[in-house]
């Protein structure tokens, strides 16, 4: 096994890049600086204890712990402070209230034991719960941070009185000793948020007295809540959470209702101008001092995206949508040419359609049960159906983008697909495929350091992380990253690259055109997966790193691009398994670390042991060679249309009395009906029209073997009728069973101006009397040669002699005239065609062809001609 230098560098280059990759992403990925130093179970059972002390009974849910990250804070961060300085900063020491990163523990209720409210009242509107439960969050320390309640569930705990004490600061551990003293049903109702908690009251100065407990107690006046009071009580709960209260400035108080019970919400706000962050921090709480919600918002008024960051999902769709069509419309035009690959097409739309449903199916496994009430099955029923239409659609894409990317391709392209016809063949172990796999794997390695100094170069752009482990994003995490980066891989290389670039390559036949509109469609789609801003610094990365796969393609092929642009995304999909200590997804990236080894080494026996390249054969589809075969048979139509035309009268004979015009238009390439004119001597001229059983390259054959039969006959033989039983015996002789031919002989005497023939079977003569304007058909008897031999045909034959006039004119023609259909499927007909001849008689021959000719094709219009149409016509000259 021998490599070139070249071979030996690219190998360097890749190895370069894979260091390159391992030792510097890292530093551009905010996931490295994430602490998973707190075990699932610890976490499981402190957010059970805090779920508790908040008043609601962790016996009555289930509970489910995930990692997530803060999106929106995340996109801000990586944006204002820059992806390198952030991840630097995260690792050191931690920034207060800055919670990138956090657990969240999903309570979900068991049956019907909580008592959950849907009605919101805060904003005077009614507002469906999001999900069925609880989340409480934690920061990476596993401090509590959040408590979501998206069920709107009320604390099973009615009222809390460390909480209620709080509002009287200082004087707390009396006020919690008094208002132990008393029932809830006493306490209950006498607690009231103010109905205008901020507006400045004479006695704020008296609100932490233990005097209103008395006012309480003795006079059974209930207690206004204030501002002041308000926030006394959530700060309660904040003193206990991860917030720095320090730092968090009380800002306004918004009261509501949930059903029947009175809410109030204070909120919170905190800058952090060294970060440019804002935080807003809303805790909402009963009147009785029970939690209902905790939450945080970073960067509130703030969007961090311009008109166009925002429409530009929607312009992407929009050139989806519209490149779709246009797929569409050309998978008909391949389709009406009989220029697809149906097999391929069909195989890779199941293996695309399967990928996508299970892909999709995974993650909503969860959510599928047919189990318990009707409720779950009814949502079980619809997310299925869902996913059935949705790999249908995907199936469908598929067989489109494959049968007219193969189709364009193979046609203007074929070297992109030297590789792909190998696998389609079985050859799976030969020296080109072995080389394919080790190239991909090096040129994956290539496009992670790409990827990275990208990443370098653009501090500011962020990776929008919508999952931070693939661990937790569906069941069988493994299975799901392939092939979700499997069929997305896929897809790219269908349509930008197999559709979209064969298609402007066989228009331009350039491929710096054919390169820019690749590159272009890159810019707009990203071939990296994920969401990222700012929108013009992910257009320009985009654009690099489809330059990048463009010259993949160019250089090599289809299936090196598609494997390397796989293996690209995988890297970077399993960065989480390597760049945070104890993650997660540490399986899942050295399940794809060992399938690339395999793929390597694989790649390396293939090329040691395997066929070189000159030894395999050549894969040529079954349409290419039905396509080559019919290409063939109309070129061997052609010759032989243009070798029958030639054994028509290629020059009318002249004489000076007689007029000559003919014309023979076949309904195929090659036709059956025949017409001649032979010139005996200078006043002699013997005349012939026949039309052979059947249409096509077989009727043409025999009426070239009746053209070579009168031709060695006339001259030999005067009499038309024993020319004709000659002709039928020969005819006989040669002829199988089943082929015949109806056929009229002549010889015209300008000396005798007369005209002799016989009819074998064919269609009468019609005598033209131009002056009279009348029609006589001249039919003596005769059957067709071929149809019996012997006595039979001879007993059955007549001459008729005909006196010809200076008025007369002789018409011979085949039933395609009479018979010639129009778009209503109604015959031409004698009555028309007798007629026609009549009204022009005084018309020269030729001329008389062309309102004929003319008259036929009218009344035929956009009809299809289904026989031959041949017409003779002589006429005498004074």
């Amino acid at each position: 096994m021998n490599y070139s230098i070249r071979e030996y560098s690219f190998f360097a280059v890749g190895l370069i890049a894979a260091v390159w990759f391992f030792v510097g992403y890292a530093s551009q990925d905010p996931r490295s600086s994430i602490d998973l130093s707190i075990e699932k179970d610890s976490l499981r059972q402190e957010a059970e204890r805090t779920l508790e002390l908040l008043g609601y009974s962790a016996n009555d849910y289930d509970s489910e712990i995930k990692f997530e990250g803060n999106r929106k804070l995340l996109d801000s961060l990586q944006y204002k402070v820059g992806r390198s300085q952030l991840v630097a900063q995260m690792r050191g020491t931690p920034v207060a209230n800055i919670n990138p990163f956090f657990w969240e523990v999903q309570f979900n209720p068991v049956g019907d034991a909580v008592n959950r409210q849907v009605e919101d009242e805060e904003t005077d509107e009614e507002q469906e719960p999001d999900e069925e439960g609880i989340r409480l969050r934690f920061n990476t320390d596993g401090s509590p941070i959040e408590l979501v309640n998206d069920g709107a569930i009320l604390p099973t705990k009615t009222i809390n009185r460390s909480v209620l004490a709080s509002i009287f600061k200082e004087n707390r551990e009396q006020a919690q000793k008094r208002l132990s003293e008393a029932t809830d049903s006493t306490l209950i109702p006498k607690f009231i948020f103010a109905n205008q908690p901020n507006e400045p009251h004479s006695f704020m100065d008296s609100l932490h007295s233990l005097s209103r407990l008395d006012t309480l107690f003795s006079r059974g006046r209930p207690i206004l809540l204030f501002r002041e009071d308000i926030f006394n009580m959530a700060s309660h709960y904040l003193d206990q959470t991860g917030w720095d209260t320090q730092t968090l400035h009380r800002d306004t108080v918004r009261l509501g209702r949930m059903n029947s019970s009175a809410t109030a919400t204070a909120r919170y706000r905190w800058m952090e101008p060294q970060l440019n962050q804002e935080l807003t921090v809303d805790v909402r709480l009963t009147s009785t001092g029970g939690l209902l919600s905790l939450t945080s918002v970073y960067n509130a008024n703030n969007s961090g995206e311009n008109l166009l960051q925002e429409i530009w999902p929607v312009l992407r769709g929009v050139v989806i949508f519209l490149f779709g069509i246009a797929a569409i419309i050309m998978f008909f035009f391949r389709i009406r040419a009989r220029a697809i690959d149906t097999p391929p097409a069909l195989i890779i739309a199941v293996l695309g359609g399967v990928m996508v449903s299970i892909q999709m199916l995974l993650p909503a496994i969860s959510q599928i049960s047919f189990l318990g009430n009707s409720g779950n099955w009814t949502i079980a029923v619809f997310i299925l159906i869902g996913i059935g239409i949705a790999g249908a659609v995907s199936s469908l894409g598929f067989f489109v983008l494959t049968a007219i990317g193969d189709s364009i391709t193979r046609q203007h392209w074929e070297d992109k697909l030297n590789l792909y016809d190998y696998l389609r063949q079985g050859m799976l172990f030969n020296k080109p495929i072995g080389f394919m796999l080790m190239r991909s794997v090096g040129l994956a390695f290539i496009l992670a350091g790409l990827w990275t100094v990208l990443l370098w170069i653009f501090p500011n752009f962020y990776l929008d992380m919508e999952y931070v482990f693939l661990h937790e994003r569906a069941a069988w995490p493994p299975l799901n990253f392939i092939l979700r980066i499997g069929w997305i891989t896929l897809s790219l290389g269908l349509g930008i690259f197999l559709v979209l670039g064969g298609q402007v390559y066989a228009i331009t036949g350039s491929k710096v055109i054919t390169a820019a509109f690749m590159v272009l469609a890159c810019a707009i789609v990203m071939p990296v997966l994920g969401s990222y801003g700012p929108l013009l610094q992910e257009i320009a990365i985009a654009t690099v790193m489809g330059l990048a796969l463009v010259l993949i393609y160019l250089q090599w092929d289809i299936l090196t691009l598609l494997l390397s642009h796989f293996l690209f995304l995988g890297l970077l999909s399993t960065a989480s398994g390597w760049i945070v200590p104890d993650s997660m997804d540490g399986y899942i990236f050295i399940l794809f670390t060992i399938l690339v080894g395999v793929l390597f080494f694989t790649g390396l026996w293939s090329v040691m042991r395997g066929k070189e390249e000159k030894v395999l054969s050549r894969f040529v589809p079954d349409y290419v060679d039905e396509l080559a075969q019919e290409e063939r048979i109309k070129q061997e139509l052609r010759i032989a249309r243009n070798v029958q035309e030639s054994f028509l009268p290629v020059r009318t004979p002249e004489f000076e009395h007689l007029e000559l015009a003919g014309i023979c238009k076949p309904a195929y390439e090659t036709g059956g009906d025949y017409y001649d004119f032979i010139q005996l001597d200078d006043h002699r001229l013997a005349v012939a029209i026949g039309d052979v059983s059947g249409k096509g390259i077989q009727a043409a054959f025999y009426m070239t073997f009746v053209k070579g039969v009168l031709h060695s006959l006339c001259r030999e033989i005067e009499s038309p009728v024993e020319l004709l039983k000659k002709a039928n015996r020969l005819f006989c002789d040669n002829a199988p069973r089943g082929i015949f031919i109806s056929l009229a002989y002549g010889i015209v005497d300008l000396k005798k101006k007369e005209f002799r023939f016989a009819r074998a079977g064919h269609n009468p003569i019609l005598r033209l009397d131009t002056h009279k304007e009348t029609i006589e058909e001249l039919q003596p008897g005769g059957i067709g040669i071929g149809l019996t031999t012997g006595r039979s045909f001879d007993d059955n034959i007549e001459e008729m002699k005909v006196e010809l006039t200076k008025n007369d004119a002789l018409i011979l023609y085949t039933d395609g005239i009479v018979e010639a259909l129009n778009e209503n499927q109604t015959f031409y007909g004698t009555y028309r065609l007798n007629n026609l001849l009549a009204k022009h008689g005084d018309s020269s021959a030729e001329d008389l062809l062309q309102v004929l000719s003319d008259d036929l094709n009218t009344y035929i219009g956009s009809a299809k001609q289904h026989d031959d149409m041949t017409v003779v016509i002589m006429k005498m000259k004074s």
